[in-house]
């Protein structure tokens, strides 16, 4: 599968990633902010330049945008995305399980993937 297959718009991504550090990061704090912020930008410099993005960026922005998911209220889902929060579930859970794999996160020694796996796992377990 492809990253595009899984990545909403941009302003939808912001939007996602707003409720990671507003209702996940606080509890479970697994990223350093300013240093995710830049690879998050990269990340859509990246993107909107038709480049792959590297897969351990890809995998800890996939798992941020899950775990903001995840915190969601369906009303505010549907109201802001037009869609049921378990589709949107499954498609940043389908997402961010494929990202790991590319990233090969049994074998990794890149931190950010590590990061990825626990927040990945922490939102599936509240999912």
């Amino acid at each position: 599968a492809s990253l595009i297959d899984f990545l909403p718009s941009r302003l939808a991504a912001d939007r996602l990633i707003q409720q990671y550090f507003e209702c996940v990061h606080p509890i479970c704090q697994l990223v350093h902010r300013p240093t995710f912020e830049k690879e998050y930008d990269t990340f859509w410099d990246e993107v909107s330049l038709g480049i792959e993005p590297p897969s351990s960026v890809q995998t800890i922005v996939f798992a941020a945008m899950f775990s903001g998911v995840v915190s969601m209220e369906e009303p505010i889902i549907i109201r802001d995305f037009g869609v049921a929060k378990a589709s949107l579930i499954d498609n940043f859970k389908l997402g961010t399980e494929t990202a790991l794999a590319r990233a090969n996160f049994l074998r990794t020694t890149k931190i950010e993937v590590l990061q990825s796996f626990v927040m990945y796992l922490v939102s599936t377990s509240t999912a």
